[in-house]
């Protein structure tokens, strides 16, 4: 399960090192094996181990072909698809292509999504974080979330 949030660095040559904590996870799981893809909605990247981007690429191939939204997400989310491998030092490098669809430069923001990692550009991280805070507001809360107990 991958959790927390991290405020990490690129390095020159696009390598991101993954945080401490998620490495032996990683490498336990999947021997360092990553699929890193374009998020489909919003400005930022999908870091999956093999073994759950396996599950997931299986969904989207069962859905309809012909239907305009599975075209859209089979495009974004496998089209753009990365294999990775995690090196010595538990880096992955990041293509140029999937820097440049995120709007990565240096500063990123590495966020644990339960069976994946969101890479967002870190002033992109921040402004999406103010800009969902002000969407929520003007939203009715669903009783689903009223009903979670924290």
């Amino acid at each position: 399960m991958f959790r927390g949030v991290y405020s990490l660095t690129i390095d020159a040559k696009g390598r991101l090192k993954i945080p401490k904590y998620h490495q032996a996870q990683i490498n336990k799981i999947n021997k360092g094996n990553m699929v890193l893809s374009v998020h489909p909605d919003d400005p930022c990247l999908l870091l999956y181990p093999l073994q759950e981007w396996q599950i997931l690429e299986k969904k989207v191939s069962a859905l309809p072909s012909l239907n305009i939204h599975t075209k859209r997400l089979k495009r974004k989310l496998i089209g753009h698809a990365s294999d990775c491998q995690l090196d010595s030092i538990s880096r992955i490098l990041i293509p140029a292509t999937l820097r440049k669809y995120a709007n990565i430069n240096k500063k990123i923001m590495m966020s644990g999504q339960g069976n994946n990692f969101e890479i967002w550009d870190e002033h992109t991280w921040h402004e999406q974080l103010a800009h969902l805070d002000a969407l929520s507001k003007k939203e009715h809360v669903p009783d689903s979330i009223h009903k979670l107990a924290l």
